[in-house]
């Protein structure tokens, strides 16, 4: 069976002021919700949205060793993903 997870970063902007524009790991949610938190007590209104840049495909099957692939597009992610099954 193989999963597929996005690992793409997550970018906090806000229209209009691009100095205000930060990336942040997919690992540090809680980091893109404080920025957001700081950028509306401000008086600004946020916008996060995830990347598509990185899609980790994961294949565990029993019996077998586990295999990790890392592609630039969810579509290159899926077709790795199909082929497998």
């Amino acid at each position: 069976m193989a999963h597929i997870a996005n690992r793409s970063c997550f970018r906090v902007t806000v229209k209009n002021k691009p100095v205000l524009t930060q990336d942040f790991s997919f690992s540090k949610v809680a980091a893109v919700e404080a920025y957001m938190k700081e950028l509306r007590a401000q008086g600004y209104k946020p916008r996060a949205e995830q990347l598509d840049e990185s899609w980790l495909v994961r294949i565990r099957e029993r019996g077998h060793k586990p295999l990790e692939a890392t592609f630039e597009s969810e579509a290159a992610a899926n077709q790795a993903g199909e082929s497998v099954r």
